[in-house]
């Protein structure tokens, strides 16, 4: 062997020692030094962190009974889903669940950066689609069934408006939520609506975690750990369920029977009712109602409805509000000295109040004769009114409308944000008719909400305190403990004359009797005291049919308004709709 080639081997050999002691030095220093961070990769590769969803706290009315719970559902959900394995993964699941395989990769897109999440598909399927998904488990890898606490709307339709539904998030709620500082992941479910979305921090429990081993597919072999969920805290509502469900019932009852006997203008309706004693809410019917458990399936029918059966018409509705805005012009007249329980006005049917205005009359030209403000009340005389309105002029009929929460904010806010609704009033710059303050007396040319109206009424039953309106009465912990009581919360307190609330008192029990405008009512369990009201809307449709009062008359413990849109007169739709609602309420 020549000298070079020796050398050339020596090089060789000490090349390939340099080599191996640099592997060596390698493996030496990841065993040693890196040993831990390695173990903790490794092991973070093989096990992963599944969210557990909390059910939501449930919601109870104000007797206990169960309104809104949850019962287990099945979840169609990703996990690591193999790219090589997408395209038919994909096909597959779109046919099953009859989702768009677009909106199947648009999910993945959106949760890529969504480590060790689930991607959840579809939410409450059905067992035969568990079954399908277990028997084709080995060619669906990355294709899980999760079991997730569904909410359950006990009686389905049952005040929809009220409780609301929930929804999955959008972009906007989870960018909001994030900058508020709360968790939500891409998928999770949200208040929508109602209660569900305006407690939904209290509603809304904590995640728990699942610690799972998985093999080198991604598949689980075996769970290693637990963290269980917190459950939301628990509502109890003021509504009574009794009085909700009849009241439904009965304004559906109404509305139905007049559209059979061939007014097709009907179809909408109201109803809200208030304990004057600490602004509780009773009830609140928006006509028609939706099923809360099929509202995502059935949204795109709903929101094409031209009933709009989705919007809360008790709490943002705005309707005109006829002749149940007399007693606030009483209320006015008797407070300003204008007149006292004594007065008289004669009623000769018709009037001209203004010159070059027209002739102002009464329904049908009735001559009522020489009323005092009880008479007028019982028997809702527009010239008596007209006549009001002449002596205090709009300034003073608006002031008193708003102290008595017309057109201004009630204060509930368990629904967002309320309606404030519009009063006749005069505007700089806008031209001033003398005649307007005779539309404005008798309720015309005011956009009040049903809500206003039933609080209106309940500071008339109640002597002018005004109780801030409220649906949640408590709010309980999982552990049963007490963390939210509703005290009855005074806004204002109308210190006017024991007379001026006596004789208005007075002429809403005389509505009730023989004589009165809601007579039909005298044959009732419980004495009422009450107001009729029409209000015109759309020229060529009849009018809206208005009933608001209180009951019983002597101790009142519910104060209510009924709606009936284009239910012509109030003792056309309205009364009815009271009669068999408060006839079934106190039959025991």
């Amino acid at each position: 062997m020549s000298k070079s080639t020796i050398k050339r081997l020596r090089v060789f050999i000490a090349l390939v020692v340099v080599v191996i002691l640099v592997l060596a030095s390698r493996l030496a220093w990841l065993q040693v030094y890196q040993y831990d961070h390695y173990f903790a990769k490794a092991e973070f590769n093989r096990t992963r962190q599944l969210p557990i969803t909390a059910p939501r706290g449930e919601i109870f009315d104000r007797n206990g009974e169960l309104m809104v719970g949850n019962r287990p559902g099945f979840t169609v959900s990703l996990l690591d889903l193999p790219k090589r394995e997408q395209p038919e993964v994909i096909h597959y699941l779109s046919e099953l669940l009859e989702m768009d395989e677009e909106a199947i990769r648009d999910e993945i897109w959106k949760q890529r950066f969504s480590t060790f999440a689930p991607i959840r598909l579809k939410r409450d399927v059905s067992a035969e689609v568990v079954a399908k998904i277990g028997e084709r488990r080995m060619d669906l890898p990355g294709v899980i069934i999760e079991t997730e606490p569904i909410r359950n709307y006990v009686n389905n339709s049952l005040a929809a408006h009220v409780l609301g539904y929930v929804n999955k998030i959008s972009s906007s709620q989870l960018q909001q939520k994030r900058e508020q500082g709360e968790f939500y992941r891409i998928n999770d479910l949200i208040g929508a609506s109602g209660i569900e979305s305006t407690w939904e921090h209290y509603l809304r429990g904590t995640e728990g975690k699942l610690f799972v081993e998985a093999n080198s597919f991604g598949r689980r072999i075996s769970v290693l750990g637990k963290e269980d969920p917190v459950p939301g805290h628990s509502l109890r509502l003021t509504i009574d369920s009794r009085l909700q469900e009849i009241a439904e019932r009965s304004l559906a009852k109404v509305i139905n029977e007049g559209i059979e006997a061939g007014n097709g203008q009907l179809g909408k309706g109201v109803f809200v009712a208030i304990n004057p004693n600490n602004g509780e809410i009773l009830a609140m019917v928006s006509y028609p109602s939706y099923n809360l458990n099929t509202v995502s399936r059935d949204f795109n029918l709903l929101t094409a409805d031209r009933d709009n059966p989705l919007f809360n018409k008790a709490f943002s509705g705005g309707y005109p509000v006829g002749s149940t805005f007399k007693m606030a012009v009483a209320v006015a007249a008797l407070e300003e000295g204008i007149i006292n329980e004594r007065s008289i006005i004669t009623c000769t049917g018709r009037k001209q109040f203004f010159t070059g205005d027209v002739l102002r009359g009464c329904f049908n030209n009735a001559v009522h004769g020489s009323l005092n403000v009880v008479d007028a009340i019982a028997k809702s005389c527009n010239i008596f009114f007209f006549e009001l309105g002449v002596r205090l002029g709009i300034d003073r009929v608006i002031s008193y409308a708003e102290e008595l929460s017309l057109g201004s904010a009630t204060g509930m806010t368990d629904l967002g944000r309320e309606n404030l609704g519009i009063l006749l009033r005069r505007k700089p710059g806008v031209r001033w008719n003398p005649g307007d303050v005779l539309t404005a007396a008798i309720g015309q040319g005011h956009m009040i909400t049903p809500l206003q109206l039933a609080n209106y009424t309940a500071m008339l039953a109640n002597s002018g305190t005004h109780y801030k309106p409220h649906l949640v009465s408590q709010v309980v912990n999982h552990q049963g403990e007490t963390v939210f009581v509703a005290e009855p919360e005074i806004l204002n307190q109308l210190n006017y004359s024991e007379k001026t609330w006596a004789a208005v008192q007075k002429g809403m029990e005389a509505t009730a009797k023989l004589g009165g405008t809601a007579s039909v009512l005298r044959n009732l369990p419980v004495q009422v005291a009450a107001k009729t009201g029409s209000a015109e809307s759309i020229p060529g449709w009849s009018a809206h049919s208005l009933f608001t009062g209180y009951a019983p008359a002597q101790a009142p413990e519910i104060a209510f308004v009924i709606i009936v849109e284009h239910g012509g007169l109030g003792y056309q739709a309205a009364v009815p709709v009271a009669n068999l609602i408060l006839g079934e309420y106190y039959a025991n």
